[in-house]
């Protein structure tokens, strides 16, 4: 995972300069239905409330979040719009906030932000550190000024121990997610 996360490091809010908009990335939601009942809870949850402190702190006039739903995912409410439902309840004035139309990938969240503002805006775009590279390589692709806003890091300076060496699922889960990206990475590069 650092591999992936590489350059990338936690950063202060208060070192970002102002952007025209803040462009979080989907993903940050998962379903949860049980005989009827629906809710949804936080699985990147970082990004939501990094993307509620910098508008707070006004890094940016527009909050953008995505439209994000998957193909076996159609009788939901796409991500952002309950994003933006949540982002209103803690106090971030509807107008500011734009939800993009429907998503399924990173490639179409980009194509779709140039759709609500110009492609040669300054954005500030979160999402998880490890995902940063393939995504600013994207944005920067539809022409927007891209500052990187890293979160939800996988990797750490833990010290190594015995236990280092056990098999756990969290490893085999940072495993796929790593395979994953660097597919995602080398379609991306090669392709668009």
């Amino acid at each position: 995972m650092q591999r992936l996360e590489y350059p990338y490091k936690p950063i202060s809010i208060y070192s970002i300069s102002k952007a025209d908009a803040i462009v979080v990335l989907g993903g940050v939601l998962k379903k949860i239905e049980i005989e009827k009942n629906i809710s949804y809870e936080f699985s990147e949850g970082d990004r939501f409330f990094s993307s509620i402190e910098l508008i707070n702190k006004n890094k940016a006039n527009k909050l953008i979040y995505m439209g994000s739903q998957l193909p076996w995912t159609e009788n939901w409410k796409p991500e952002g719009h309950i994003l933006k439902d949540k982002a209103i309840s803690l106090g971030v004035l509807k107008d500011r906030i734009l939800v993009t139309e429907k998503v399924k990938n990173t490639f179409e969240e980009s194509v779709a932000v140039t759709k609500l503002i110009p492609n040669n805006s300054s954005i500030i775009l979160v999402t998880s550190a490890y995902h940063m590279d393939r995504s600013k390589h994207l944005f920067d692709k539809q022409g927007f000024k891209v500052t990187p806003f890293p979160v939800d890091f996988r990797s750490s300076n833990l010290n190594i121990t015995i236990f280092s060496f056990l098999p756990n699922l969290n490893a085999m889960g940072m495993t796929s997610k790593f395979i994953k990206e660097n597919i995602g990475r080398l379609y991306y590069k090669f392709f668009l």
